[in-house]
């Protein structure tokens, strides 16, 4: 896919045409969010953008203090920043401009800008990430792979830390599925997940999990959340040791270190597509409080906040990549502010 620098499209008398917001808030709205619910609108105005946290969409029963819909608004913020880049402008982004309004998230202004490389090959990113729920191959995943990723999640605002030692991933992974068993006595909760869930991929409910990105009966206990799955996912090499994991975690647990969490997140994510890696997040430990709070003991030290956990592997190179998730249209999430 190609993409035109439309910085230098100019406009009457010389000027430089309007930012092509349309054009930019379509990939960026490709970004992850939490089972797909999409929880973000955006308001238009002459000279900015606003991004305003969509609470409709909230989950109730896995998501109730909103931590997962923040991260989600920061995964948008960041694809957003990509988009724009690799376009050819900068974004000039203000997070939470207003103190009592927890609805705004951000204000971004646009102006032209060159394009770098980097810039050309994170658009292309955007364009190809998926969440595959599939198994990973048993190829491990090199320690400064990972550093690198790393690094990358760092320079957004979180601290993103990999997970040395099979005895640690071993123990996130067990505060998983641990989580999970919590979680599925909860009849609500799996009423609510439930009801994300879409049968195929039909084009008339665009947001949720379709049953074609879930495995029939997942081997991976990791990858056992999403329930009437209908995704074929053949018997790989064992997997134990393989994959790599990721921690972003913030220093404070306020809103703003969801969203910068979420923004780092995003970051890596785009990293590992350009490095043919796969990603899945792992949120479960992290939203049943005491398992966030093992993990944030025994893991981190309780020197950090846990946010998101990320698994990281190489997906097999001949399985065929996954259609793209429903997303909502734009005329459902953009909405032009008066005057």
């Amino acid at each position: 896919m190609s993409f035109r620098n439309t910085s230098t499209r100019v406009g009457p008398k010389g000027t430089h045409a309007p930012p092509p917001y349309e054009e930019i808030l379509v990939l960026a709205c490709r970004a992850p969010s939490v089972h797909n619910t999409q929880p973000w609108l955006w308001r238009l105005h002459d000279d900015r953008l606003d991004l305003v946290a969509d609470y409709s969409r909230q989950l109730l029963h896995a998501d109730p203090n909103g931590r997962d819909l923040l991260l989600s608004c920061g995964a948008v913020l960041q694809h957003l920043q990509v988009a724009a880049a690799g376009l050819g402008w900068s974004a000039r982004v203000r997070r939470l401009p207003d103190r009592n309004d927890h609805h705004l998230i951000a204000t971004v202004t646009l102006t032209p800008a060159a394009i770098s490389p980097a810039a050309s090959s994170r658009l292309r990113a955007i364009t190809v990430r998926q969440t595959d729920r599939r198994r990973f191959t048993s190829w491990p995943v090199p320690e400064e792979r990972l550093h690198g990723l790393a690094a990358t999640g760092s320079q957004w605002g979180a601290q993103v830390l990999p997970v040395g030692g099979e005895l640690v991933r071993s123990r996130l992974r067990a505060l998983t599925l641990r989580a999970d068993k919590i979680q599925r006595a909860d009849p609500a909760y799996v009423a609510e997940l439930g009801a994300w869930v879409r049968e195929g991929r039909d084009g008339l409910r665009p947001a949720g999990i379709p049953t074609t990105e879930s495995a029939v009966e997942p081997d991976d206990r990791l990858g056992r959340r999403f329930p009437r799955g209908a995704l074929a996912d053949p018997v790989l090499e064992a997997l134990d040791g393989a994959d790599g994991m990721l921690i972003v975690c913030t220093s404070s647990d306020d809103v703003i270190s969801c969203v910068r969490a979420g923004e780092a997140m995003s970051a890596v994510w785009l990293q590992a597509t350009e490095e043919l890696l796969s990603v899945v997040p792992l949120s479960q430990a992290l939203e049943v409080p005491e398992t966030r709070l093992e993990v944030q003991d025994d893991i981190l030290g309780d020197l950090a906040f846990p946010q998101i956990v990320l698994r990281v592997g190489w997906p097999p190179l001949a399985r065929p990549s996954l259609p793209p998730s429903p997303r909502r249209d734009l005329n459902q999430v953009l909405v032009r502010a008066a005057g």
